[in-house]
């Protein structure tokens, strides 16, 4: 069991602990912005889906606001750029993979205020006609798997520049929400999300040695076909550690037109995982094992028959 673990474990104790107590400050618990470093990003703070749908582009679009977080509520920002990478996933038609580009741009004139008190930008929005022709593509040489790829700028008043490359992983992730970059796929619409039931045999740990655990996991939608469960380990962190293993960030699904593949690896503990899986009409079979040793069968059922999709 790795420190990571027990800390999500006991997390609620050790931060009561440290409240009372006068531990170092650099073991505590809780990161803030001027712990992670003086500059500048953008904050997410509302957003739509992020999919180019290829049976409507016309009609697809993203839409997001930001505010930026600096020393002075964004006041020491002077610009915002995007700047777009074309990524050709698909072989069926060559190579069109191009970028980047500079795709927008805006300056502190364009600015508001919010009721924060935040520099920020709203409702910004990005249609899938003009993600196309700015990566100079017709609409029928974008494929299912391609993906536009958004990446942002930020530019202080005195000219430094800050994009998610400069930025700690902590303003990149969940916590500070930066939201530096992004990427709108190109595909079809997905409604996977949902309550399943779960059947884990085969865990690793003593305590569960041959044990079967059932349950219901949630698969959770993150927009353009992305999705994570709400227990990557399908019931089997409970026996071994006393608790589950969600990860919204580093472990995905990924659905494109009707095809399911795993996106992500790496588990909210650091540990990176490895997924082989099948499908037998409504049950979906997961084999996962980690390189922290940790390993599990988990078939996961549709309770409306059988799984829309096949596997890659």
């Amino acid at each position: 069991m790795t420190l990571n673990k027990i800390f999500s474990a006991f997390g609620v104790l050790l931060m009561l602990l440290l409240a009372n107590s006068c531990a170092d400050e650099d073991l505590k618990p809780i990161i803030t912005f001027d712990d992670a470093g003086k500059g500048a990003y953008p904050r997410r703070i509302t957003e739509t889906d992020k999919l180019i749908n290829l049976f409507d582009v016309a009609g697809s679009n993203y839409e997001y606001t930001i505010e930026f977080v600096d020393l002075e509520q964004g006041n020491l920002v002077a610009e915002y750029v995007l700047d777009l990478v074309y990524e050709d996933n698909n072989p069926d038609n060559g190579d069109n993979s191009t970028g980047p580009i500079q795709f927008r741009s805006w300056s502190a004139g364009d600015f508001e205020t919010n009721a924060d008190g935040f520099k920020g930008l709203s409702n910004i929005r990005i249609t899938g006609p003009e993600a196309i022709a700015a990566a100079g593509l017709s609409e029928d040489q974008v494929l299912a798997g391609d993906e536009f790829q958004f990446q942002g700028r930020v530019i202080t008043t005195d000219g430094a520049v800050f994009t998610a490359s400069n930025s700690s992983a902590a303003v990149n992730g969940s916590a500070f929400r930066g939201h530096f970059n992004f990427t709108l796929p190109a595909g079809c619409p997905s409604s996977l999300d949902g309550t399943y039931n779960y059947s884990t045999t085969d865990v690793w740990c003593a305590a569960a040695a041959g044990q079967t655990y059932t349950g219901t996991v949630d698969l959770i939608g993150l927009g353009g076909g992305e999705y994570y469960f709400s227990d990557w380990s399908f019931g089997a962190y409970t026996p071994c550690y006393g608790i589950t293993l969600g990860s919204s960030d580093g472990v995905k699904v990924k659905e494109i037109c009707a095809v399911v593949s795993f996106s992500g690896f790496v588990s909210e503990f650091g540990d990176t995982f490895t997924f082989e899986h099948e499908l037998n009409g409504a049950d979906w079979k997961i084999t996962w094992s980690n390189d922290f040793g940790e390993a599990g069968v988990s078939v996961i059922t549709n309770p409306s028959g059988d799984w829309p999709f096949t596997i890659k």
